[in-house]
């Protein structure tokens, strides 16, 4: 089942999973490849795109999240679901938003920590855009 209690859970077995760009494997991933292996690992098909640069273009990462994701209410996230931030001015980072009771986080791959961590979500502040991995009802 994917509720977002699963996802979180298997986003945070992740957390201390080296950073490595376009990593795909428990030796390494990068954000986008961390929500490729949740998606696998829950079962849900998610097309891997790969061959992007380091520093990928924000514009391209938005279509293809839109493509293959649920585009999802940014004031009204739930848990589990994705965020895309912004860096540098750009939105070139996802990662899985967490609440309890009172509590935002993201967990995420992040490439200066060199692993997957989770931390405050207002660290980054809002997301850009929110989607949802969940299935379809």
């Amino acid at each position: 089942m994917t509720d977002g209690a699963n996802i979180i859970a298997a986003a945070r077995r992740w957390i201390g999973t080296p950073w490595r760009h376009q990593g795909r494997s428990a030796s390494g991933v990068d954000c986008v490849g961390l929500l490729v292996m949740i998606a696998r690992e829950l079962g849900l098909s998610v097309k891997d795109e790969t061959g992007y640069r380091r520093r990928q273009d924000g514009r391209r990462l938005f279509d293809i999240l839109s493509r293959e994701l649920q585009l999802s209410a940014i004031t009204n996230w739930k848990n589990g679901d994705i965020g895309l931030f912004k860096e540098c001015g750009f939105p070139v980072h996802v990662g899985f938003l967490a609440r309890e009771d009172t509590t935002e986080t993201v967990i995420h791959a992040h490439a200066r920590r060199r692993q997957v961590v989770e931390e405050p979500l207002a660290v980054y502040g809002a997301p850009v855009a929110v989607f949802s991995l969940k299935e379809q009802d």
